[in-house]
């Protein structure tokens, strides 16, 4: 078999296994690379089953670089390999042969004719390391720049990085460095006057960091709704609302009242029992009420929440179920998102040496 054509590449990886933001760099780094006139292309070598479109398989983070960049190529060219949660009942090492020939192939395809091409990883790189497929076994099958991602907020981050490149280095490729991502404010003095002399005195280069951006990581009231499965009663017209907190109602009505005004675009998790606690919630600014237990709430509740245009969802779990289920709840970048696409764009424009980037790469603009 002839040797690849490699085309300058970025891989981009996660560094822990919390959620970083890997689709929105990848996404604000091509429309970046777009505008200077590039042709830009995107590849996942190994998906994840998330959904079906049409009856079959396929993963949002390619369906959703497809129509955005406007890719040409087909999605089972773009991410050729689903994994799922039982992927070991998919594929034996002994497929690793066939699976490494068919990314192979797909990446000749899916390259061929652009100038850059950004590689997106599964949820952490060793994932497909007991196929061979792992984030450093395919950059380096690629010839690509391994960059990787993190937002561990504590100083464990750099042990983190330190280790996953030190694997990287064992697969006989390098790390070409590391974006911090979703970095509070309070932590973000620590991480530049900390954090980053310690992974550069290692001579690994930090290209950005990338502040927490609610209008990316806070769901909206309807992508709440459907992780809870819940039933909207009212406010159908406001799903698209932000809730950037939650809070619990179970206290008095009078100290309910001073407790939500601390926050702002939440939702209120309590019993549809408690109309006191909804009605406290509703003259404060709140973007959803979560009523637990499938109990219905008062029709006062319903007629107030209808004038302020607030929904009212109603789950059937407990209070306690329903507050840890809330708790990892993230937004997530969807097809048509301009809101959030735009905003993908303007972090990776203003945190990151995007143009150091493309320089390392080899990538020459027009």
């Amino acid at each position: 078999m002839n040797e690849m054509k490699k085309v300058p590449s970025l891989y981009v990886a996660s560094a822990t296994r919390q959620s970083v933001g890997k689709t929105a760099l990848c996404l604000g780094l091509a429309l970046l690379f777009r505008e200077e006139g590039l042709k830009v292309g995107y590849y996942k070598p190994v998906g994840w089953r998330t959904k079906t479109l049409k009856g079959q398989p396929i993963d949002e983070d390619a369906l959703l670089m497809k129509e955005t960049l406007k890719l040409e190529e087909p999605l089972e060219l773009l991410a050729p390999i689903l994994l799922e949660y039982h992927y070991l009942d998919q594929y034996s090492p002994e497929d690793s042969p066939e699976l490494l020939k068919k990314v192979k192939d797909a990446y000749r395809e899916v390259s061929e004719g652009k100038d850059i091409l950004i590689i997106e990883s599964l949820h952490e790189p060793s994932l497909g390391e007991s196929l061979n497929l792992s984030a450093a076994d395919l950059a380096k099958a690629f010839g690509s720049y391994l960059l990787l991602l993190s937002s561990t907020p504590q100083d464990i981050a750099v042990d983190e990085i330190l280790f996953e490149s030190s694997c990287i280095s064992g697969k006989g490729l390098g790390c070409c460095g590391v974006v911090f991502s979703r970095v509070r404010e309070p932590i973000d003095r620590r991480i530049k006057e900390r954090v980053i002399p310690a992974i550069e005195r290692h001579g690994i280069r930090v290209w950005g960091v990338i502040p927490e951006s609610t209008a990316l990581t806070a769901p909206t009231v309807g992508e709440v709704a459907e992780t809870l499965g819940g039933e909207v009663l009212c406010g159908e017209d406001f799903l698209s609302k932000p809730v950037e907190n939650y809070l619990v109602g179970a206290m008095t009505p009078e100290a309910a009242l001073r407790y939500f005004r601390r926050a702002k675009r939440k939702a209120v998790v309590t019993g549809g029992d408690r109309p006191d606690i909804a009605l406290a919630a509703l003259e404060t600014d709140t973007s959803a009420v979560i009523l637990t237990g499938n109990i219905h709430p008062d029709v006062r509740v319903l007629a107030k929440a209808e004038e302020k245009g607030v929904p009212i969802i109603l789950v059937p779990y407990d209070t306690y179920t329903t507050v840890n289920k809330v708790r990892d709840i993230t937004g997530k970048i969807t097809v048509g998102d301009v809101k959030r696409i735009n905003e993908a764009k303007r972090i990776a424009a203003e945190y990151v040496d995007w143009r150091g980037l493309l320089s390392m790469i080899g990538v020459k603009r027009t």
